[in-house]
């Protein structure tokens, strides 16, 4: 009965990804992953990833936001992932990976050693292992999108600009508040590539005001 369940289970999300155009579109084109699309249509309203930026990635694996990121800074830019997980080594020399824990300070004396300038532009595609008990996945991924603002607290070029995936629930309205404190300009949009179901939400900053 277990194993019956197990399989059904398997074939219900198998269907439904390949069913997904987006993940068909991501396949064709070659990006790690469906999310890629969420940031080129933020990325094409907004024009705040631009040729020769530097632009720190974080929660980056698999590697789709590298690639559209890669695309827009070109080979002058510079771009810095970060997750906990393996990424895949990408063509490009320009591309630094690293696996670290947004959660660790560790972590910002780490980037400050290693990078002498500030970033351009932070993107955080951050998200917690999902337990399916909505509280805890909704307060968990707010305090990991706080630890993506202290990072920008410290790493961010005075007005450069952030773009950070949240889920709205109760907490999203104190966060929301840090940001306006944050950045001159902050803006909502929820991509196309969004799942219609999903309570994820793009934050678009600009301006970064502190320091």
């Amino acid at each position: 009965m277990i194993i019956w369940l197990v399989k059904f289970i398997e074939a219900y999300y198998l269907k439904k990804i390949l069913g997904d155009p987006y993940y068909k579109l991501a396949r064709n084109l070659g990006y790690r992953s469906r999310a890629a699309f969420k940031l080129l249509e933020i990325n094409k309203k907004f024009k705040i990833i631009k040729n020769g930026f530097s632009v720190l990635d974080l929660g980056a694996a698999p590697g789709g936001w590298i690639q559209v990121v890669r695309e827009a800074v070109g080979s002058k830019g510079l771009i810095v992932a970060v997750d906990l997980k393996y990424i895949k080594p990408l063509p490009w020399s320009n591309v630094v990976t690293i696996r670290g824990n947004v959660e660790n300070e560790e972590l910002i004396k780490a980037l400050k050693n290693k990078f002498n300038e500030r970033f351009d532009v932070i993107l955080s595609d951050l998200s917690p292992n999902i337990t399916g008990i909505w509280e805890i996945d909704h307060a968990r991924q707010i305090f990991l999108t706080y630890c993506a603002l202290k990072i920008a607290n410290n790493l961010l070029k005075k007005n450069g600009a952030m773009i950070a995936k949240v889920f709205q629930g109760d907490l999203f309205n104190n966060l929301l508040m840090e940001f306006k404190c944050l950045f001159s300009s902050v803006a909502m949009v929820k991509p196309k590539a969004s799942r219609t179901r999903s309570a994820e939400v793009y934050v678009v900053a600009r301006g970064f005001k502190a320091y």
